[in-house]
C-alpha cells in the first residue's frame, strides 16, 4: 500500500511544480508582453515627434525661403525704384544691346533688310522699264496686260501681294524667303517705277527727236544717247523718292517669318520686354541707312546735270 502512497505524493509534488512553471512562464511572457507594448509606444511616440519636428522644420524652412525671396523681391523693387533715371536708362541700354550680344541681330536684321531693298530694286526697275515699253507700244496685246498689271499692284496692299507670293505661288518651291519677298516687291515697285518712266519718256519734246532721226540717227541711238539721258534726269528724284519708299517698305517682311530690321527689334522687345531701346535704334538704323542711299542718288542726280558737268569740264567745280 506505500507505493500508491508514494506515487501520489510524488505525482502532487510533480504536479504543483509544473503548475509553479506554467505559472511562472505565463508571468514572463505576459511581462515581456508588456513591456514590448509599451516600448513600440515609446519609439511611435518619439517618431511622430521626430516627423513631426521635421516637418515643422520644412514648414519653418519654407516660410524663410518664401520670406527670403519675398524680401529679395521688394529689395529689388525698392532697388529699380530708387534707380535714377540715367540708371535705369543704363540698365535698359544693357539689356538692349549688350546682354546675349543682341546687337548682332539688329546687324543682321540690316544686313536682310539691305538685301531685299536692292534686289527688289534691280529686278523692279528692269520690270519696270519692260513695262514702260508695254505701254507706249502700239500693239494692244502688249498695252492692255501692262494697265491691268498696273491696275492690280495699284490697288492691292503690298502687305497682300506679299502673302500671296509666300503662301499662295511660291508656297511649293525650295525658293528662299527673302528672295520671295524681293520678288514681292519688285512687282509692286515695277508698278509705280514703270509710269514714272513713261512720263518721262512723254515728256521729252518730239522736235529733238525728230531732229536726231533727221540727222541720221537710228531708233536704238536715239534712245540711248537722247531719250534715256534726258528721261533719265527727269524721273531720278521721284525714282529716289521710290527707292526710299521701298526701303521703308522691307518693314512688312517680318509678316512671313523674315529677320529683317524690324523683326529683329521685335524679337528684342520681346526678350527684354523693353520698348524703348529697341524701337528709337531701328527708327534711327532706318533713317541713316535710308540718307545715305539717297545721298547716293543725290550725287548720281548731280552727276547726271550737263550743268554741272560743264562746270567740271571748265574746272569750276571738284565733284
Amino acid at each position: 500500500m506505500r507505493t500508491p502512497a508514494l506515487i501520489k505524493i510524488g505525482s502532487g509534488s510533480s504536479s504543483r511544480g509544473m503548475r509553479r512553471f506554467i505559472g511562472l512562464a505565463l508571468f514572463t511572457a505576459v511581462a515581456f508582453i508588456i513591456f514590448a507594448s509599451v516600448r513600440a509606444e515609446s519609439s511611435s511616440a518619439s517618431s511622430g515627434t521626430n516627423s513631426d519636428a521635421g516637418a515643422a522644420q520644412v514648414v519653418e524652412s519654407d516660410s524663410a525661403q518664401v520670406a527670403t525671396s519675398s524680401r529679395a523681391q521688394n529689395d529689388s523693387i525698392l532697388t529699380k525704384d530708387k534707380m535714377t533715371f540715367v540708371q535705369k536708362t543704363a540698365r535698359s541700354f544693357q539689356k538692349t544691346f549688350l546682354i546675349e550680344n543682341r546687337w548682332k541681330l539688329f546687324l543682321q536684321g540690316l544686313w536682310v533688310t539691305i538685301k531685299i531693298t536692292i534686289i527688289a530694286t534691280l529686278l523692279g526697275t528692269a520690270l519696270a522699264f519692260l513695262q514702260c515699253m508695254a505701254r507706249r507700244s502700239k500693239r494692244a496685246w502688249l498695252r492692255y496686260p501692262a494697265k491691268i498689271y498696273i491696275a492690280i499692284m495699284q490697288g492691292t496692299p503690298i502687305l497682300v501681294v506679299l502673302l500671296i507670293a509666300y503662301y499662295v505661288v511660291f508656297t511649293k518651291l525650295a525658293i528662299p524667303g527673302d528672295i520671295v519677298a524681293a520678288i514681292a516687291l519688285a512687282l509692286n515697285f515695277a508698278a509705280y517705277a514703270g509710269e514714272q518712266m513713261r512720263s518721262g519718256v512723254d515728256g521729252i519734246d518730239q522736235g529733238l527727236l525728230e531732229a536726231a532721226r533727221a540727222l541720221g540717227f537710228g531708233r536704238i541711238h536715239v534712245f540711248w544717247k537722247i531719250i534715256f539721258p534726258i528721261a533719265t534726269r527727269r524721273i531720278m528724284p521721284v525714282y529716289k523718292g521710290e527707292f526710299i519708299s521701298l526701303l521703308k517698305t522691307t518693314s512688312i517682311v517680318g509678316y512671313v517669318a523674315i529677320q529683317d530690321l524690324t523683326k529683329a527689334s521685335d524679337i528684342v522687345r520681346g526678350r527684354t520686354y523693353e520698348a524703348f531701346f529697341p524701337l528709337i535704334a531701328t527708327a534711327i538704323i532706318y533713317l541713316i541707312t535710308a540718307h545715305f542711299l539717297a545721298s547716293g542718288f543725290a550725287y548720281l542726280e548731280y552727276r547726271l546735270n550737263p550743268i554741272n558737268r560743264r562746270k567740271r569740264a571748265k574746272g569750276e567745280v571738284n565733284v
